[in-house]
């Protein structure tokens, strides 16, 4: 049987991965942790922009909003609405596609202004769109690299750029392994360490690797 490795945390994953991790196929790791900035909650905005629940968790922890909201995919925009109540104006269909994406947003949002809340570390491909008379980036909290090692596995999925540049600080893939990435920025990342890709997911992330899975172990 295939060893896998997730970036992710245990408690992110949905039943069948989980499944997995318990019967000891998959390793769920995250490799990096975060830390709150300090900041002032920004003035008038008509959208507020959480390009993960990281973003929103930091930001709505201390600010309050009458904002439509904006979420950078399906995961985080359930997690959002679950945890805070707050009904979601704008869903990015396939955040695996983020430049696609980013075009429907700035489409839909037809001249209002957006607050991004951030991380020291965020691509801003959302944001790179808009005038700076139109935005405002707000970073609220640090993205760190935990100095793990992860044992040899037969298939890697990474979960973001960052895990990616996290895990290769410390990590080698071996020569035989399949490697997932989870979207097209996670893909670019690893290419650009001359890692090549196995399969890029693009909508539902999660439900996409397990199909995927059924198929290979």
């Amino acid at each position: 049987m295939a060893r896998i490795f997730i970036s992710k945390d245990p408690q992110d994953l949905n039943e069948g991965l989980l499944a997995l991790q318990q019967n000891g196929i998959l390793e769920a790791q995250t490799l990096i942790d975060f830390e709150a900035l300090p900041f002032d909650c920004p003035g008038n905005y008509d959208i507020l922009f959480l390009a993960s629940i990281r973003a929103a968790e930091f930001f709505l922890s201390q600010c309050t909003t009458t904002a439509l909201i904006a979420c950078a995919g399906l995961e985080t925009a359930k997690k959002v609405a679950e945890h805070y109540q707050k009904e979601v104006a704008f869903i990015a269909q396939q955040s695996g596609l983020p430049k696609a994406e980013a075009e429907r947003f700035n489409a839909w949002r037809k001249s209002r202004s957006v607050c991004f809340p951030s991380s020291q570390l965020s691509i801003g491909t959302y944001a790179e769109l808009l005038p700076e008379s139109e935005k405002m980036i707000v970073p609220v909290y640090n993205t760190q690299f935990k100095k793990l090692q992860i044992k040899e596995k037969d298939i890697y999925v990474f979960s973001s750029p960052s895990n990616v540049r996290a895990f290769l600080e410390h990590n080698t893939i071996p020569s035989h392994a399949k490697v997932v990435a989870w979207g097209s920025s996670t893909a670019q990342e690893l290419t650009k360490k001359q890692i090549s890709v196995t399969k890029v997911l693009k909508g539902q992330q999660q439900t996409e690797l397990l199909t995927w899975l059924s198929k290979i172990l």
